[in-house]
């Protein structure tokens, strides 16, 4: 393993995926989302490598789950010195991510994810920085291009992990792969910690990463991670079109927006083709859920059939108290102030 061959093939990779995505601006200000794991210690030291190129401004951020005792303590005395030694500002915070996942009824992954993206933004905004960064990679994409793959996704879940999220997050590892990744870190001598709950197997995510992809892997497709990730790349740009697409079918058909409700003309959804109906309805259902979460394929099946199919005067219940009611020409989707159950006739969902 030639160790300039290695840094040369890290970085132009990480180059044209800046490039290509436009990640990075003149000047811009870059907070990186770092635990400790070679791949957040990686992605500084890819952002410290450009820092002179772009003229950046970097900090480094660090969330304590309290998940794993002692050892999320060392995690976060590990990113301190890191960050020392780089000479960036240091953020932390502990959260008690366990008691946030059972007061929200959430899963403990959901539950880490929410509260982390809370504190980056939250430094983000207090501290101006421009850019949030993470260190997702190319395995991470098709890690959840195949869990969603067999959860039943539609093209959005199989599109992957975006390089860029809201013109906010950017990942530049995303072309890279994990093994490229410890190459690299072993060639600068670079230490990292290692999360011991990564190879627990209970966890969805980690028996795709260590027992179903190893099988793919020696049996189906040596490519596999490569293959993944191009059919992620292929999606998300289809995605990208059908949005623009959606989103002025959405505003042909629209009668009434408000923050509780939209309401669509009946018979301009009738008019649209039935993979640009369903993306119009879930353009509406998160204007009114403000989310999609817990609202399935299943689920907006359903709702094509009723609206569609079922007689006028008759309404559809949704999780977060979203109920649908068709009244003649006109498919309203509205938030109730209060439980469903409480306003009656209605068809459970």
């Amino acid at each position: 393993m030639d160790p300039i061959k290695v840094k040369n093939k890290f970085y132009s990779t990480i180059d044209a995926t800046i490039n290509e995505f436009n990640m990075l601006e003149p000047n811009d200000s870059v907070l990186a989302a770092v635990s400790g794991g070679p791949d957040s210690v990686a992605l500084v030291r890819s952002l410290l490598f450009f820092r002179q190129t772009y003229d950046l401004t970097l900090g480094i951020a660090h969330l304590n789950h309290q998940l794993r005792g002692e050892e999320s303590l060392r995690d976060e005395q590990f990113v301190k010195e890191f960050a020392e030694k780089t000479g960036l500002p240091f953020f932390c915070e502990q959260q008690d991510v366990r008691a946030y996942a059972e007061h929200h009824r959430l899963s403990v992954e959901e539950a880490g994810r929410q509260v982390r993206y809370d504190f980056f933004s939250r430094l983000s905004d207090h501290h101006g920085y421009q850019r949030i960064a993470t260190g997702h990679n190319k395995n991470d994409n098709a890690e959840l291009v195949l869990m969603n793959l067999l959860r039943g996704a539609g093209p959005k879940g199989l599109s992957g992990i975006p390089p860029v999220r809201n013109h906010l997050y950017i990942r530049p590892l995303i072309r890279v792969t994990k093994p490229e990744i410890l190459d690299f870190l072993k060639t600068e001598r670079q230490s990292f910690r290692i999360d011991a709950s990564n190879t627990d197997t209970t966890y969805v995510r980690n028996a795709i990463r260590h027992r179903l992809i190893p099988v793919l892997e020696a049996d189906y497709n040596p490519e596999i991670i490569d293959a993944l990730d191009r059919l992620s790349h292929i999606l998300r740009q289809e995605e990208e079109y059908l949005t623009v697409d959606a989103q002025k079918a959405f505003d042909t058909c629209l009668i009434e927006t408000a923050e509780t409700h939209v309401m669509f003309s009946k018979k301009k959804l009738s008019g649209l083709h039935p993979a640009i109906v369903n993306r119009v309805l879930r353009i509406g259902m998160e204007k009114v859920k403000k989310d999609l979460r817990r609202i399935s394929l299943g689920h907006m099946n359903d709702i094509l059939d009723f609206c569609f199919n079922r007689i006028s005067g008759s309404s559809l219940d949704f999780p977060g108290q979203i109920r649908i009611y068709k009244k003649r020409d006109v498919i309203t989707i509205r938030k109730e102030d209060r439980p469903l159950r409480e306003l009656g006739g209605n068809i459970k969902n």
